[in-house]
Parts: C-alpha cells; sequence; structure tokens
C-alpha cells in the first residue's frame, strides 16, 4: 500500500452558546463540491484488499446498507422507495439510540435537507455497539429562584451492556415514564414532546426489540409527522455484513503496522490538540506478549459484556481473544483475507460471537465504503481528523471530508442570564472598596480629611527610603475609611450572593443538554426544520 503522510492540524469547534445557534462547517454551500470530491476519492479506490478492490466492496456494502436500511425502517413506518436508486450520493450520520440533546437531533434535519437539495439518499445509523449506562434523562424541576435536577427513569438499572444487547427490563416504569417527566417538569413547561413520542415507544415495546430500538423508532416516527424522509439501520446490521468482515480481516491481518500507525496518529493529535488524558481522544491499542490489541469489541450473546479483542499470529494463520474465555482460530495473513475467513467470521456470528467495531473504526468503515458525506457532531468531527491521518497512513488514500453539524436549543424558561464577567464586576469593586475607598465616599464632613490626606500622598514623588513610609500611610488612611463604605460593601456583596445564585439558575436551566423530548415542539420545531437559519424567531427567548 502507497504511505503518503498526512499531518494532523488543530481545528477550533465550539458548540454555539446562544438558543437558535449553529455551527455547520464546512456551510452547506460547499456541499456540492464535497460530494463531487468524494467521487474522486472513489476512483482511487482500486486497492485491493486480497483480491477485491475497495470500490467493488464499498458497492457491494452500499446495496447492502440501503436493502437493510429500507427493510428496518419499513417495519415501524412508511417507507417511499420508489425514488431511491442504488447509484445515488449517499449521506449519513449516526449516534447512539438515547433521548439526545437538540443538538445532535440537528444532524437528522441536516441530513434529511442534503438528501432533499442533492438527490441523494439519507441513512441514520443506529450506533448500537456503545453501551446503556443510565436508562434515565435529567429533568429540571422546583422553582425559578431554586431549581434542582431529577433523574427520570425509563427503566430498570441493568449491568452494562451494549445497546445491541439491552432489552426492557420493567414495562410498567416505561410505560410511566411520560407522565413521571411532565409531572416533573411541570413547573416550567406543560406540553414537552414526550407526550407525542411516548407512546409510539410503548407501541413499539410489544415487539421484542432492544430498548435503543424503540426509542429510536419513536423519534423516527416524530421525524416522519415533521416531514423527514429518512432511513434508519443499526450499525450490529452493517458489522454482519461481508464486506465488513472483509474490512475487519484487512485489519487483523495488517494488525501490527496498523496498531503503530493508530497509536503515532493518535500521540500526534494529542501534542497537536495540547491533550494530556491518556484515554483521550481514544485510548492507545496495547501489545500484551504476542497479542496485539485491535479496535474491536468481541462479545457473545450468552455474555454480553463488550471487551477488548486481541490478536496473535499462528501458524496457520491468526487467534482472537478477549484474553479471558473466548478464543478463535481465522485462516487470516499478513497478504490479506480470504474467503475462507470470511466463512469463519460468518460462523462465529451463527454461533453468536460479536465482532463490533469501536469508534474510530465505525466512521472509517462508513466514510470509505458506505457513504459519500458523513455528518459528524463536534465530538465525533474532533476524533475523524485521528482517522482521517490512520485512513491517509494504511490504506494510502485521503478519506471523504465529513461535515460539522450541530445547534443549541435551551428549554423556554425564563431567567436571568448571568456571566461570570458579571460577577468579576462585582468582585473589582469590592477590591476598590478595599484599596481606594475614597471614590465611593459621599461628601461627608468626616470623610474630607482622609481623602485630601490620601490625595496629597497620591500626589507625592517620594525617594526609595520614603516609599515604605508612604506605602504605611496609604494603608492606614485605607483602613480608616472602611467604616464608611460599609453600607456600599455590604450592598456589593448582597449584589454578588445574589449574582452567585442566579448563575447557578441559568446554569442549569440554560444547559444546552437537555433531552429533546423535554421541549415544547413550538420551541423546537421552527429551530429544526429551518436548516438555512433565515426564518427561524426565537420562540420563548
Amino acid at each position: 500500500m502507497n504511505r503518503v503522510e498526512n499531518a494532523i492540524e488543530y481545528r477550533r469547534l465550539r458548540s454555539p452558546q446562544d438558543h437558535g445557534g449553529r455551527l455547520v462547517d464546512p456551510p452547506l454551500s460547499t456541499v456540492s463540491q464535497l460530494l463531487s470530491a468524494s467521487r474522486a476519492v472513489d476512483r482511487k479506490k482500486e486497492l485491493e484488499l486480497s483480491d477485491r478492490s475497495i470500490a467493488t466492496l464499498s458497492a457491494t456494502a452500499r446495496l447492502h446498507v440501503l436493502r437493510a436500511a429500507i427493510e428496518y425502517t419499513s417495519r415501524y413506518r412508511d417507507v417511499d422507495v420508489s425514488p431511491l436508486d442504488s447509484k445515488a450520493s449517499i449521506v449519513m450520520t449516526g449516534h447512539q439510540p438515547e433521548l439526545y440533546h437538540p443538538g445532535v437531533w440537528y444532524k437528522n434535519f441536516v441530513l434529511d435537507h442534503l438528501a432533499r437539495t442533492h438527490h441523494a439518499i439519507a441513512i441514520n445509523l443506529l450506533i448500537d455497539n456503545d453501551t446503556m449506562r443510565q436508562p434515565a434523562i435529567r429533568v429540571p424541576t422546583g422553582t425559578l429562584d431554586s431549581p434542582t435536577l431529577e433523574s427520570v427513569a425509563f427503566d430498570q438499572m441493568q449491568e452494562e451492556m451494549p445497546y445491541e444487547e439491552r432489552r426492557l427490563v420493567d414495562p410498567k416504569l416505561f410505560g410511566s415514564f411520560a407522565k413521571r417527566v411532565c409531572a416533573t417538569l411541570s413547573p416550567y413547561i406543560g406540553q414537552p414532546l414526550v407526550n407525542q413520542l411516548w407512546p409510539e415507544a410503548i407501541a413499539a415495546s410489544q415487539a421484542n426489540q432492544s430498548l435503543g430500538s424503540l426509542i429510536s423508532q419513536a423519534r423516527h416516527q416524530l421525524e416522519a409527522a415533521w416531514g423527514l424522509k429518512t432511513l434508519e439501520l443499526p450499525l450490529s446490521h452493517v458489522c454482519d455484513s461481508d464486506t465488513f468482515r472483509w474490512f475487519t480481516a484487512t485489519i487483523l491481518g495488517g494488525l501490527p503496522q496498523f496498531q503503530r500507525i493508530y497509536n503515532d496518529s493518535l500521540f500526534e493529535y494529542r501534542r497537536v490538540n495540547r491533550v494530556r488524558s491518556r484515554s483521550h481522544p481514544v485510548p492507545p491499542l496495547v501489545q500484551d506478549g504476542e497479542w496485539f490489541e485491535a479496535p474491536f469489541w468481541l462479545w457473545s450473546s450468552s455474555d454480553p459484556r463488550r471487551r477488548r479483542l486481541f490478536a496473535r499470529t499462528v501458524r496457520d494463520g491468526i487467534e482472537i481473544s478477549d484474553l479471558e474465555t473466548d478464543r478463535h482460530h481465522l485462516s487470516i495473513f499478513p497478504n490479506g483475507p480470504n474467503e475462507a475467513a470470511i466463512d469463519q467470521l460468518q460462523r462465529l456470528r451463527d454461533q453468536g460471537v460479536k465482532l463490533r467495531s469501536r469508534a474510530l473504526l465505525t466512521t472509517m468503515f462508513a466514510r470509505i465504503f458506505l457513504c459519500d458525506l458523513f455528518i459528524h457532531g463536534i465530538g465525533g468531527a474532533k476524533y475523524d481528523q485521528l482517522t482521517d491521518a490512520i485512513v491517509q497512513r494504511f490504506f494510502g488514500f485521503a478519506a471523504p471530508e465529513f461535515l460539522t453539524v450541530t445547534a443549541t436549543a435551551k428549554l423556554p424558561i425564563q431567567h436571568r442570564e448571568v456571566s461570570d464577567l458579571d460577577i468579576r464586576e462585582i468582585e473589582l469593586k469590592l477590591r476598590e472598596l478595599r484599596f481606594n475607598p475614597q471614590r465611593y465616599l459621599a461628601s461627608a464632613r468626616e470623610a474630607v480629611s482622609l481623602v485630601n490626606a490620601k490625595s496629597r500622598l497620591i500626589g507625592m514623588k517620594p525617594d526609595y527610603e520614603q516609599r515604605v513610609d508612604r506605602h504605611l500611610q496609604f494603608a492606614q488612611l485605607n483602613d480608616a475609611m472602611q467604616p464608611l463604605v460599609d453600607n456600599e460593601r455590604e450592598r456589593l456583596q448582597r449584589e454578588r450572593a445574589y449574582l452567585v445564585r442566579q448563575r447557578r439558575v441559568a446554569k442549569l436551566l440554560g444547559s444546552r443538554e437537555y433531552s429533546l423530548c423535554l421541549f415544547p415542539e413550538k420551541t423546537l420545531r421552527p429551530l429544526l426544520l429551518d436548516i438555512l437559519g433565515n426564518n427561524y424567531k426565537l420562540d420563548g427567548h
């Protein structure tokens, strides 16, 4: 493979701070160029993985994902398949199947907009290889002066496992979720979207599906009611495709080299972005004796704990293992995968053994094999700079560009906005009272002599020996004036305490991280549907 170095550069990406703010980088006006550039990359994909070119594998993968997405989406909502063209451009985004905040949801609306504008096919990947940690959302409640956060659960806690494996445990708790959210939120908001969303989730729960699927299907049906025409597909379906197995076998066959490129690129990313954390954006891949860690997860239907995957070379191929209990042989060699290895991976899946990509490889596979343009949020956009470097250095060509998209929506709860600067101004005034109290003194008779004495000191030009004495006189005069500014100091201290409380209120009520299901439709729908940002009026803000 032709290795071309590609330096990682620092990119500053920040979420919009104000309600209604959007980030789209690069601008939507450049998407036609991005799609054209992606097709140019396609022409460079004649690189072969064993006896298959990436271009051929990509064509097979795109057809598979299109058919699978139509079949999956058709299970719970109508899909108009007539205009779908297997040769059309595919635009994609993806996220965990959860009750995420509107900034994440905005990607789906941009996805639909781009598909309509560029006659493309829109597919949202449900990243079900990640784990569900907390089956609950945080909901603000209380009063405007003293708000608090409560955790409202939609299911009982369970052992942490991937979304793909997580099933609903407590249907009664799930069924009452919307009612409990509304009761908790009622001091602030009367008709949150959860009332529209949750009946569909309850209906979906009658089938034996993952908990994440119940939530994502309800959200996707709401999108359909709002006019969006996108397809959805769990990542697990993608990972069970033959093309993904070729991709997996290619990386496992060249794992020592891939691991070196992966780690070198990671350390370069951390250096450029001044990241000190050993786990951000991802931990390095490790070597344990002859075992090399690969960027995949391994688990089974009988043991759905997500474990790291390791591989080592043996005489007749490689062994893969979690270094605990699972160990499997594959006929994979350094010169690339073969049909026997692909069949072996299929048989492992038939036995309930699941190999799933980790974060970087998920979007790497999607961008190389599945789509012409991928839409990231800010977090994904940052770590995919690392993906770009790995693709360039391992496969020998540049990955297609991606779009970075997010928006900020805040709950329509009236509160005073307080910044750190507001509090800093009060603190500066308090400091002035201590060291320049004369600036706050009225023309009280007892203050005149003190102010005049300090004015004379200020006007002096002391020599070196007089400076210490002058400093002591300043301190004595400032101390003498303190009782005269006690009232002003107490007023400023009260104001500071009030602002500190209001800042806490503003931070809690003004967060952009609240779940989409807490918002009223009249606040959220116009913001999300107005992709270009021209007609949106701040509703309730």
